[in-house]
C-alpha cells in the first residue's frame, strides 16, 4: 500500500535503543514532533554491550555461502560460537529455513551491496553526531598464517582496505599472546563507546525538544485512517506516523498488525576485564569469533551467536565459552576479575539485511528492525532513511519489509 509525506507531523518512534534514538534524531531534524516510547530504559536491547564497530568497508550479510555447513560442524558444542538451544520452536525452523535459501553467491553478493550502500556515508554522519573514536582500524589475529590469508582474502573481495599478513603480533599490539600467530590490518575502521553515544544522543534528543518516554511497554499499535495509535503500559500517544524500532520485539508488535515478520533473536554476549596492556585499537580474534574493544580503562570482550527463544535469557556458560575461546590469544587479562557480564538479543533477518520501510498494507507504520549485528553502525545511515521515508520518500526494495513478512 503506497502513502503520503506526514511532512511536519508527529510521529511515534516505538523503541529507544540505538535505531530508534537515531530515527528520533533525524525526524525532529526534519520537523516533526517526535515522541520516543521505551519499554525500559534507553539503550536496553542489543544496543549497549555490543564491541562498538564502526566498519563500512566489512560490512555483510551473515548469509554467507557456507556458513550453514561450517555451523553444522559445531552445532554439538554447547561452547560453540554459534549455538541453537534444542527444542522444536516454529520461528526457529522458519527463520532458519529462509536463512539457507538466501545463503547463495548470488543472494550474499546483491545483499553485500544493499548493506555497502548504506553504509556508503557511515562516517560522515557519525562525525556529524560528535561522536569520539578510535580510528586506527582493526588488527585481525588467527591461529595460523593459513587462517589469517584466508580471512584476508575474504575481505579484499569486499574491497576493504585490508594490509599485509602480518606475523610476531605480539610486536604489534603486545596485549597478543603467542595463540594468535599471524594477522593483518584492515585500515579506516572505527570503534566507539556504545553506551557514552547512546547517553550522548537520548541527552540530545531530550535537549531539542524529543518526548522521551522511558519504562513504557508497548502493547498494540493501531492504524486508523491517518493516525495512528501507540497503546503502552503508561497510557496512549496518538500520532500521525509511527516507527517500529524495537528490535526483534517488531515481530510482537507486527502480529497485531496482521504480518509476521521473520525476525529472530541472535543473542550476543560480552563482559570487560583489566588488562597489563590495553590495544590501541580493535582486536578481532578471527578463529574464536571475538573481539577485544578498548573501552576507558578496560577491555570489552564480545562475542558469540545463540538462537535462544527467549529474549532475555542469560546463559552462564556463553561467557565461559568466549573465556576459553580467547585466553590462547590474549595475554595479561585479569579473567577472573570480569565485570559487566551482558547479553543482549539482537535482531536477524533469513537474509543478512535489515526490515527498512513502510509496514506492510500500512500506511502511516513504518519499520526500522533487522540490523542483526550491525545495528550501531548503521543506526545514523537507517535514521536518515526513515525521516525521507516518513517525508514521502522510498527504501531500496532489498530493505523492503514484506519480503520477510507472512501476511494474515
Amino acid at each position: 500500500m503506497s502513502g503520503g509525506s506526514v511532512s511536519g507531523g508527529s510521529v511515534t518512534v516505538v523503541g529507544g535503543g540505538v535505531i530508534g534514538l537515531c530515527c528520533a534524531h533525524y525526524l525532529a531534524a526534519a520537523g516533526h514532533r517526535v515522541t520516543v516510547v521505551e519499554r525500559d530504559l534507553v539503550g536496553s536491547g542489543a544496543s549497549r554491550g555490543n564491541a562498538g564497530e564502526i566498519c563500512p568497508d566489512l560490512v555483510e550479510p551473515l548469509s554467507a555461502p557456507g556458513v550453514i555447513a561450517s555451523a553444522l560442524r559445531t552445532l554439538h558444542r554447547p561452547d560453540a560460537a554459534l549455538h541453537i538451544h534444542p527444542g522444536v520452536n516454529p520461528d526457529l525452523v522458519r527463520f532458519l529455513a529462509g536463512f539457507a535459501r538466501n545463503a547463495t553467491r548470488r543472494r550474499y553478493a546483491a545483499g553485500a551491496a544493499a548493506l555497502a550502500q548504506l553504509a556508503t556515508d557511515t562516517f560522515e554522519l557519525f562525525d556529524s553526531l560528535g561522536v569520539e573514536a578510535i580510528r586506527d582500524g582493526f588488527l585481525f589475529a588467527y591461529g595460523s598464517v593459513e587462517s589469517a590469508s584466508a580471512a584476508r582474502r575474504g575481505f579484499l573481495g569486499l574491497g576493504a582496505p585490508v594490509g599485509e599478513v602480518l606475523r610476531n603480533l605480539p610486536d604489534h599490539e603486545p596485549v597478543l599472546a603467542a595463540g594468535a600467530r599471524a594477522g593483518f590490518v584492515v585500515d579506516r575502521q572505527w570503534s566507539i563507546d556504545p553506551n557514552t553515544f547512546v547517553d550522548g544522543l537520548a541527552a540530545q534528543l531530550r535537549t531539542t525538544g524529543v518526548d522521551v518516554i522511558e519504562g513504557a511497554r508497548v502493547t498494540r499499535v493501531e492504524e486508523d485512517g491517518e493516525r495512528v495509535r501507540v497503546h503502552t503500559s503508561a497510557g496512549s500517544i496518538e500520532s500521525d506516523a509511527a516507527v517500529l524500532a524495537a528490535g526483534v520485539w517488531t515481530r510482537e508488535l507486527g502480529r497485531g498488525l496482521g504480518a509476521d515478520l521473520n525476525l529472530f533473536p541472535g543473542k550476543g554476549y560480552s563482559f570487560s576485564v583489566a588488562v597489563d596492556k590495553m590495544p590501541g585499537r580493535l582486536l578481532h580474534l578471527g578463529d574464536a569469533h571475538v573481539a577485544a574493544t578498548p573501552l576507558g580503562d578496560r577491555l570489552r570482550i564480545a562475542g558469540t551467536m545463540e538462537f535462544d527463544r527467549d529474549h532475555d535469557r542469560f546463559h552462564a556458560r556463553r561467557i565461559d565459552a568466549i573465556v576459553r575461546a580467547a585466553r590462547p590469544y590474549l595475554s595479561g587479562v585479569d579473567w577472573d576479575g570480569r565485570r559487566d557480564e551482558w547479553v543482549g538479543p539482537r535482531p536477524m533477518t533469513p537474509d543478512g539485511l535489515p526490515a527498512i520501510g513502510r509496514f506492510p498494507g500500512r500506511r502511516n507504520v513504518f519499520v526500522a528492525t533487522g540490523h542483526n549485528m550491525l545495528g550501531l553502525m548503521l543506526a545514523p545511515a537507517t535514521g536518515r532513511l526513515v525521516a525521507e521515508l516518513v517525508d514521502g520518500g522510498t527504501a531500496p526494495a532489498a530493505f523492503e519489509p514484506g519480503r520477510m513478512a507472512r501476511r494474515y
